[in-house]
């Protein structure tokens, strides 16, 4: 029994202790968590300059007990600046192990013991410059000397690391270098915590591409590696040991050692040899031929391979390098393919010798294959390829195309055909070609093509129907090319003066062309990806593929075309003719001409950076001069699809629906346009002349003078798409002797801000500058509309205009139907989305006007007229029993206030217009009668103000004489009244011209100093 209870009692310990072991295993990672998460954050914020993110976190010890691990689910690390949007490190699952008693202690370091990745992904960008995503460590504050494995409150210790199926791209602009490696799944193991200690690893990929300088060294490559190393961290050396990589089937063995002594230097020993021999293993890394099945394809024939680098690289000296590659015996057969490819043979050396790379020997003295029936082959010696290019080389045999895809698996050229015969012999230097020493060059033979077919997956299938290349000591002759692109033809010929720079990257190639096309379609060789516009950004934030070679940029040639008609949606050029110098960054025509529709274009000038602008982030500049004798804009603004918009727009324009044009950027170009008709939107001009300069997403109009609408027209200002959702512009006329209703008829911006206009017959001046936003219908947005201005009048006449006529309605007079303008000069003011028309005097028929007032955009009405008119007139209405009625009205008003205008040569009454122009409303009030002068309702408030001061004091001294003359007749006081009212009414009327005056001549000096460039700089 006491046995038995012993052995309960220790069995229910050991299950307390259990408990509390697991218990403590699960609580521990909880208690800790805060302490790690803040420490892991602190060290991020303090050490990197980047956004860095995640989605969840995990601490547990049962990963790596009795270590501590940390989770981090979706973590991110995004770049900043110039990086923007680009995810450097994407993991699925992030783990990190650390030392747990490091992190209970809490007086030292945490010790990172491991790293594990889980499907990262890894995007490394260089851009031009060098600017590099993955330089995010902050620098330091100081210069103390610290321990190497410390970071902070982190102490790196690692002793594992691995990736479980990652994905890295490695894209260097500035290096001109490509990889992208699919399917990586890597561990290596060491304790890095040692000065000097072993580093193991294994490493397998899926997919492996590497591309530099444009040309494809591996595309699509399977990779493993089982690689040691002998690491010195005191002296920067590491040494390989024990390592076996295999390419697709090739496998390669290294030696030797990479060590970096400083900042600016690698020093290297290496060497590397294939052991197997087989020609198999060097066949599987040519593109398309490691394919599934691969061990069925029966490859024979020897293959030698070995190679040293050796010494010192650093960005002016390279080590010496030395390449040995010998086939013997080649033959090729794929099972499901009735032809086969034979007598492969080559032998290729490479001797550079340390230093300068211009120095470096490139002999393939053998190189032969035989495709069906057909033989091909030839040799190749290089010397100086950097500084002067001596070759020595010959090429002969047939290739049939139609035989080659019919002995080597090519699914993007089913169909190919067409026979290529060369045989060319070139034994010269550049230097004696520029020299023009042509008795010395051995330069002969020919390349001819005919009835090639080259369909190509996702473009048009080409087909050249022949071609002709001769090489003779002086220059290549390009004769007789003519080709089938898709849809389009075209016949070339030509010359290129010195071949040989090609080879060389110091070297520009010169030459001329001629090329003629009757039907050219760019659409087929532009996909939707490449012409659709994108969000701005530095660059591409998915994974991109590998990029294609630029095209060749050292040439400079005379262009000689000619395309009866290019399609490039949406536009069709016909007759299109072209002569000029063309260079990669400069190109000068002398004429570019074509026709789009009806309209002509006949450009000339420079345009410079074209390359740099297509192909990296050059800015585009020059100067051009543009002619044409017919010119429709309006398809470069119309929009394909209608766009749905509430603002209000007229007949004419409803039938077309014009969106913004967004202006690109990265440009920087003059043009001077002569234009002698111009169609925009439904406005003609006339000998158009004008300068626009290009800029910064900005198109500034410096000035532009042309004939329409009867008058002459000039314009400056700016249109500004830094925002294309938002475009703004800024703008200044002048007009001249314009027709009021062609004008009103053109103008969708005269329509609404001045919709007398409909009514107006003859002509007027006008300045005007204003600023606004542009609506989605090219329409300016009002509420962000600000303008100053005036408008003249010359010899017009004012017919059926509602709110006059109901004026004179009121009067019962007629003369407002149809009102002479003659010389009116009207200043007005848009702000706040309304017109204000600053008070202005004017006088018709005897009657003295001073009109003002603002009117909005949907047409409502706040107007004043105040008018002196001659009583006679009111007396002489033209209504016969009803002439008086108008008189009558004022009368019974006068009589209210004690005027007798019986007694007044001249009335002054009030007209408050308001409502619409359709239906307008006025109200009529009585001023006075005779000497009183008339007021505007833009300061009938102060004027009324003046007036009650003077009313107030008038009062007080007749109440004061009231009291001691009782008996002082009543109609005194109305005298003293009446002379009150008429001393503050011309204080009032001095008030109004002064503050008319300044108005006017505020809005004369802004548009005297307008300037056109003022809102692209100012980046508003």
């Amino acid at each position: 029994m006491k046995l038995s209870k012993i052995v309960k009692r220790s069995l229910l310990t050991i299950s307390i202790l259990l408990l509390l072991l697991i218990g403590a295993l699960f609580a521990i990672p909880f208690l800790f968590k805060d302490q790690v998460l803040q420490t892991i954050r602190e060290e991020v914020n303090a050490n990197l300059n980047a956004k860095v993110d995640f989605s969840d976190v995990s601490l547990t010890l049962f990963r790596s007990f009795p270590n501590l691990t940390l989770g981090l689910d979706d973590l991110k690390v995004s770049g900043i600046g110039p990086f923007e949007g680009v995810d450097l490190l994407d993991v699925k699952t992030f783990y990190a192990t650390v030392d747990i008693m490091t992190v209970i202690r809490g007086n030292q370091p945490i010790k990172l013991q491991a790293i594990d990745l889980q499907e990262p992904k890894v995007h490394v960008l260089v851009l031009k410059g060098g600017a590099a995503n993955y330089d995010i460590t902050k620098p330091s504050e100081t210069t103390t000397q610290t321990d190497t494995t410390s970071s902070g409150d982190i102490a790196i210790q690692l002793k594992r690391f691995s990736i479980e199926d990652g994905s890295i791209i490695y894209d260097d602009r500035d290096g001109d270098m490509y990889a992208e490696i699919l399917g990586l799944n890597h561990e290596s193991k060491g304790d890095l915590t040692l000065d000097v200690y072993d580093l193991l690893t294994k490493t397998t990929m899926e997919s492996l591409t590497y591309e530099m300088g444009g040309i494809s060294y591996l595309t699509k490559a399977k990779a493993d590696l089982d690689a040691g190393f002998l690491i010195d961290m005191a002296q920067s050396k590491y040494t390989l040991k024990d390592n076996n990589l295999i390419l697709n089937a090739l496998q390669l063995k290294a030696d030797g050692f990479v060590a970096m002594p400083d900042g600016d230097n690698i020093d290297m020993d290496l060497s590397f040899q294939a052991p197997g021999g087989d020609f198999r293993e060097l066949f599987s890394l040519i593109p398309n031929a490691y394919i599934e099945g691969y061990e069925n394809v029966d490859v024979k024939g020897q293959f030698a391979l070995s190679g040293n680098v050796k010494g010192r690289y650093n960005d002016t000296q390279y080590p010496a390098i030395k390449i040995n590659a010998t086939v013997k015996d080649g033959a090729v057969k794929y099972p499901d393919l009735p032809l086969g490819i034979n007598q492969i043979s080559a032998d290729l050396n490479i001797d550079s010798p340390e230093g300068d790379l211009d120095g470096m020997f490139i002999d393939l003295s053998r190189f032969t294959m035989k495709v069906g029936d057909n033989p091909f082959g030839g040799y190749l010696k290089l010397r100086t390829p950097m500084s002067d290019p001596d070759i020595d080389t010959r090429v002969k045999g047939t290739l049939d195309l139609a035989e080659l895809a019919q002995a080597f698996p090519m699914d993007a050229t089913k169909g190919m055909a067409g026979k290529i015969v060369a045989d060319i012999t070139a034994k010269t230097r550049m230097s004696t070609i520029e020299a023009e020493a042509y008795d010395q060059v051995n330069m002969q033979g020919d390349i001819t093509a005919t009835q090639i077919r080259y369909p190509m997956e996702g473009y048009p299938p080409v087909a050249i129907e022949s071609a002709v290349a001769q090489f003779t000591p002086n220059k290549v002759i390009i004769q007789n090319f003519q080709a089938q692109l898709g849809k389009s033809d075209i016949v070339a010929s030509g010359t290129i003066d010195n071949i040989l720079a090609y080879i060389s990257p110091n070297k520009t190639m010169t030459g001329s062309i001629t090329m003629r096309s009757n039907f050219f379609d760019a659409n087929e060789w532009y996909s939707d990806e490449e012409t659709t516009t994108s969000e701005p950004g530095p660059v591409p934030t998915t994974e991109t593929p590998v990029e294609e070679e630029a095209p060749f940029d050292r040439f400079d040639f005379l262009v000689d075309g000619r395309i009866g008609k290019l399609v490039y949606t949406p536009y069709e050029l016909t007759n299109m003719e072209v002569k000029g110098h063309l260079t990669p960054n400069r190109m000068s025509f002398a004429p570019f001409k074509f026709q789009m529709g009806e309209s002509d274009f006949d450009i000339s000038g420079v345009i410079t950076n074209v390359w740099d602008y297509t192909f990296g982030d050059g800015v585009l500049g020059g100067n051009i001069a543009l002619r044409s004798n017919y010119l429709d804009v309006n398809p470069f603004m119309e929009d394909s699809e209608p766009t749905s918009t509430t603002t209000t727009t007229t007949a004419s324009s409803a039938e077309t629906a014009y969106s913004p044009i967004e202006v690109p950027g990265n440009i920087n170009m003059g043009i001077d346009a002569n234009i002698k008709k111009l169609l925009y939107t439904n406005l003609v001009l006339d000998n158009l002349n004008g300068r626009l300069l290009v800029e910064d997403k900005a198109v500034v109009i410096e000035h532009c003078e042309a004939n329409g609408l009867d008058g002459k027209i000039a314009l400056s200002g700016s249109y500004e798409t830094k925002d294309p959702k938002k475009p703004v512009f800024t703008l200044k006329y002048d007009l001249q002797d314009l027709n009021f209703q062609k004008a009103f008829n053109t103008f969708n911006t005269f329509q609404a801000m001045a919709p007398i206009g409909k009514y107006i017959e003859g002509k007027f001046n006008s300045t005007l500058i204003m600023d606004s936003e542009l609506g989605p219908d090219m329409m300016p947005v009002w509420s962000t509309m600000s303008a100053n201005g005036f408008l003249q009048t010359i010899n017009s006449v004012i017919k059926g205009f509602p709110p006059l006529q109901a004026v004179g309605q009121k009067l019962n007079v007629g003369y407002f139907d149809n009102l002479t303008l003659k010389g009116t000069k009207n200043w007005f003011e848009v702000k706040d989305g309304a017109l204000e028309l600053k008070d202005f005097d004017y006088s018709y028929q005897g009657i003295d006007m001073t009109i003002g007032g603002t009117h909005r955009i949907n047409q409502d009405m706040n107007y004043h007229i105040v008018a002196r008119i001659p009583r006679k007139m009111l007396e002489k209405g033209s209504v016969g029993a009803a002439a008086g009625s108008g008189l009558n009205a004022l009368s019974q008003e006068a009589g209210k206030l004690g005027i007798n205008l019986a007694q007044s040569e001249y009335v002054n009454v009030q007209f408050l217009i308001t409502g619409n122009i359709a239906k307008p409303k006025v109200a009529m009030k009585l001023l006075g009668g005779d000497g009183q002068s008339s007021v505007t309702e833009s300061v009938k408030e102060q004027a009324k103000q003046e007036l009650q001061q003077q009313k107030e004091q008038v009062v007080a001294e007749a109440k004061q004489k009231v009291d001691t003359l009782k008996k002082q007749a009543q109609d005194t006081v109305k005298a003293v009244i009446q002379q009150g009212t008429e001393q503050a009414k011309d204080k009032a009327k001095e008030v109004i011209q002064d503050q008319s005056k300044k108005t006017q001549e505020e809005i004369k000096k802004e548009l005297e100093n307008f300037n056109p460039f003022k809102k692209k700089k100012g980046g508003k």
